[in-house]
């Protein structure tokens, strides 16, 4: 998982890392290969994700103590932005988020 910890222009750190949906839920079922095949799988239940169409794909999440963003889609190569790219990439993320 690509992780990523940084500082806004007041001092507070965030954090910011890629979600995947699918990745997910592979995490929270149990893996059905390491188990003998069940006669009736029907009757086993399964976590089932319901993501919203815009989210599909993933998204970068930002963290900044009970501050949180999700940016989608992930936006490429975001890891090598630097520190004052990814501050501008919260603060505008945090004003469409107000504006709406």
């Amino acid at each position: 998982m690509s992780y990523r910890r940084f500082e806004d222009e007041d001092g507070e750190t965030w954090e910011a890392w890629e979600v995947h949906p699918a990745a997910v839920e592979r995490r929270v079922n149990r893996d059905r290969r390491s188990s003998a095949r069940e006669i009736d799988r029907r009757g086993s239940a399964e976590v089932r994700l319901v993501i919203p169409r815009e989210l599909r794909g993933g998204w970068l999440a930002l963290q900044s103590g009970d501050r949180r963003l999700r940016i989608s889609p992930i936006p490429d190569g975001w890891m090598h932005l630097d520190d004052d790219a990814l501050r501008r990439l919260v603060e505008r993320t945090a004003r469409q988020r107000r504006a709406s």
